[in-house]
């Protein structure tokens, strides 16, 4: 089974000899060229005997080798390869080696079709639910995974990958670096512990909407005393901007017609599945130490929900404290987009995988 649609579309073009159709297949996608190490020649070209002549290997998503420590990918359109493409005698080979081969020759009339072929695709865009089936599908790897699909489908890419990059090394540094001021192992260590910990979202609003959740399980109405249900005198209210976008949920399908969010702490469990991922492909930690870091988001999360529907509607509300601000604007419409691909696409695993 090719491992995502994108090698799927590949593999059915090259079956049927469509040279068009295998263009097609990867116009909107990213690509992966391999990073020199020292003493290499700057391009990996070589001979491949399954054409007679020279190629220029690149790979597609789904194929990126396991993760190396020493091993690199740059990401690359084919807008940016028929633009640099340096020898018109020379190939381009995607996937060589594997089921989904193909090879395009690259002259400049060719590399023309390629651009066009990328305009009518244009850029791959964000948004889509992708999986990659030679990933986890199942089990508690898979489950702590699915606490950062919503960063997944916003950026398109699979949702169940722990492997080579999440965008690319530089990207994914950078990203580190940038949003998180994380620089090294050690940095990297004790920005997810703390997200572990849930120690990024609002205390005063956690402890209130715990606390209104406790209330409601002792038997106490949901409405009682605007989200001051079994709180003591020292347990903040739920405050007015909460309440606001609870009722907005509930109109937009984000929470059920009595439903309330019981924790922010989602957020914070899916930027750790992110932070895992950017740390796997910026080398500051390993396969191991990251399948088991994803291992424990996903128990954290059993902690404080009881299922998914619960699970999204604490990330939702997480993220709109965070960046919407009561402003109701793109940061919520995407909130929204994000949510129906997880809760209603069947192939979600927010419907096929357990939460408990």
């Amino acid at each position: 089974m090719p491992p995502t649609d994108t090698e799927r579309r590949l593999y059915e073009a090259t079956a049927r000899g469509d040279r068009d159709g295998q263009v097609a297949a990867i116009a909107g996608e990213d690509l992966y060229l391999a990073v020199p190490q020292q003493g290499q020649d700057p391009l990996p070209v070589y001979d491949d005997p399954a054409v007679g002549g020279r190629c220029i290997p690149v790979l597609t998503r789904g194929m990126l080798p396991p993760w190396h420590p020493q091993q690199f990918f740059d990401r690359v359109s084919v807008e940016e390869l028929a633009q640099d493409w340096p020898n018109d005698k020379w190939r381009l080979a995607l996937n060589p080696g594997t089921p989904c081969a193909a090879y395009l020759d690259a002259s400049h009339v060719h590399r023309m079709s390629w651009l066009q072929h990328r305009t009518r695709a244009g850029v791959r865009p964000g948004g889509l639910l992708v999986t990659h089936f030679g990933g986890p599908l199942h089990g508690r790897l898979a489950q702590g995974l699915a606490c950062g699909a919503a960063l997944a489908v916003h950026h398109s890419v699979p949702w169940n990958e722990l492997g080579t990059v999440f965008l690319d090394h530089a990207a994914d540094a950078e990203t580190l670096r940038t949003q998180w001021s994380v620089t090294d192992p050690a940095g990297w260590q004790q920005r997810l512990d703390q997200l572990l910990g849930g120690q990024f979202v609002p205390t005063q609003t956690e402890a209130a909407l715990r606390a209104r959740a406790r209330g409601r399980d002792a038997g106490e109405p949901a409405d009682a005393g605007a989200g001051k249900a079994g709180q003591g005198a020292d347990v903040p209210a739920v405050p007015e901007l909460v309440t606001r976008y609870e009722e907005r949920f509930r109109a937009d399908g984000l929470l059920p017609a009595d439903g309330q969010v019981a924790s922010l702490v989602a957020l914070d469990h899916a930027h750790a599945v992110g932070l895992v991922r950017w740390g796997l492909s910026a080398r500051l930690c390993a396969p191991p130490q990251a399948e088991q870091a994803v291992m424990q988001a996903g128990a954290r999360a059993r902690e404080a929900y009881g299922s998914w529907e619960e699970f999204a509607a604490g990330h939702a509300l997480g993220r709109m404290l965070a960046f919407d601000n009561g402003a109701f604007g793109p940061e919520y419409a995407q909130a929204v987009h994000l949510h129906r691909v997880l809760t209603q696409d069947p192939s979600s695993p927010w419907r096929g995988l357990p939460f408990a």
